[in-house]
């Protein structure tokens, strides 16, 4: 049975389709982490997390999402990391959706960001259906089933 999934997520004619279900949330605050995982994995979205900037690499470097949703500010300071991941994401994974969900933000942050293609800039606390909506304006684009609608 595992040979049968890893071949279908692998094989050239499926990744498409399975990554169009994957999205990377980055934040240092584990309360996000763990609401945004369920609520995306509820509409049958597949979901890796990530705490800061060099993790987050990895993460793009590893695979292709559909979409990212990173706060700005990853390791409590006032750093902002999210844009320094903005502008690799931005260079390295062109074709991926970028949703900022932030505490710590300002119309010149949202202007860099908008710059570097975000799409959605939001400010914490962020209304679930806000994040939904979103992800399913970008899925939309995506030659794939739909996902879930939570009840």
């Amino acid at each position: 049975m595992t040979s049968i999934i890893h071949q279908s997520k692998t094989h050239p004619e499926n990744r498409k389709l399975y990554n169009a279900h994957r999205i990377l949330i980055v934040d240092d605050e584990p309360a996000i982490l763990f609401a945004y995982r369920k609520l995306i994995e509820k509409v049958g979205m597949a979901v890796d997390i990530s705490t800061n900037l060099e993790d987050a690499v990895k993460h793009i470097r590893k695979r292709h999402y559909l979409a990212v949703i990173a706060d700005m500010r990853l390791t409590g300071t006032d750093n902002e990391d999210g844009l320094e991941f903005l502008r690799i994401l931005r260079i390295e994974c062109p074709a991926t959706k970028m949703i900022i969900a932030t505490g710590y933000g300002n119309s010149e942050i949202e202007k860099a960001a908008h710059g570097l293609g975000v799409s959605h800039f939001y400010e914490k606390p962020v209304q679930p259906s806000l994040i939904l909506g979103a992800l399913r304006e970008f899925h939309a684009g995506v030659a794939c089933p739909p996902f879930a609608v939570p009840s």
